[in-house]
């Protein structure tokens, strides 16, 4: 590429792009060229810059930190990138490139710094969004686990892992198989469950007793839920197990009332039918 046509190019670019070289001994930098992008960012003129040591056009407060920067690239001899903010709010993503001579001696470091002022807000809105959303998920009474579908633990909500410290004595940890914390019989459960979404594509739900080692006896229902791709091909399951203890046993008191009830008409049916 021609050097007219490849300076054109950097002219025309919105990023601030500038090129500094490396005096002997790799630790002090001159500034040889920029572009108008930088000095319309950085509100400074090309007579201001160019030709100028780092400690002759940089604040004092800043020159350790940018000198460093280019000291890092020079010695590691590889690229490297960072995030600046600046007083005015907005935000950049900058990259040093080191360029050898013919005797593979660093000469240059080429930088390009991009505004990613208004990435970094959606940025920070999605994380914000997504701690919320934890946030929920974590006030949940519902036992809440993600997985992959080999059922490799991503995500447990505190909930879960209140469950688990219950009743395993240790916190699920992320990475680790779900069905390793089973016993053989409840392993072989929840892989037909898992089978049985896969095929049907549909919730699979199913009720529970579970007896804690404390003794503790609860009830749950326990819900699979498929996550499925574009293609409509399971790539994780979601289970939600609701604990539903107290209307288990108001089924089963009613039942057995109802039994009692059952007993008892049984009983004066025969005494009727007696001569």
């Amino acid at each position: 590429m021609k050097p007219s046509l490849f300076r054109s190019l950097i002219e025309l670019t919105t990023d601030a792009v500038f090129i500094v070289r490396v005096l002997p001994g790799g630790k002090e930098f001159r500034m040889e060229y920029v572009n108008d992008a930088y000095l319309h960012k950085f509100n400074v003129t090309r007579e201001s810059v160019v030709g100028k040591e780092f400690r002759e056009m940089l604040h004092a407060n800043i020159v350790d930190t940018i000198r460093k920067r280019f000291m890092d690239c020079v010695q590691l001899r590889s690229n490297i990138s960072f995030e600046e903010s600046f007083e005015n709010g907005t935000t950049s993503l900058s990259e040093l490139f080191p360029i050898m001579d013919t005797d593979d001696v660093i000469e240059y470091v080429v930088g390009v710094s991009k505004d990613i002022t208004e990435l970094k807000m959606k940025r920070d809105q999605i994380a914000a969004s997504e701690q919320t959303l934890q946030s929920i998920i974590n006030s949940s009474d519902n036992v809440l686990i993600y997985m992959s579908n080999d059922f490799t633990i991503r995500y447990a909500n505190r909930r879960a892992q209140d469950h688990a410290r219950k009743l395993f004595g240790k916190t699920f940890s992320m990475g680790e198989k779900l069905t390793d914390y089973y016993p053989e019989e409840e392993k072989e459960r929840a892989l037909a469950h898992a089978l049985q979404l896969k095929q049907q594509k549909q919730t699979i739900s199913y009720e529970h007793q579970l007896t804690y080692p404390d003794g503790e006896v609860r009830w749950f229902l326990r819900r699979y839920y498929g996550v499925f791709d574009e293609k409509s091909e399971l790539t994780g399951i979601v289970i939600a197990s609701i604990n539903i203890t107290n209307r288990k046993e108001q089924e089963i008191q009613i039942q057995k009332q109802a039994d009692a009830l059952r007993e008892i008409a049984k009983i004066q049916s025969q005494e009727i039918r007696k001569p």
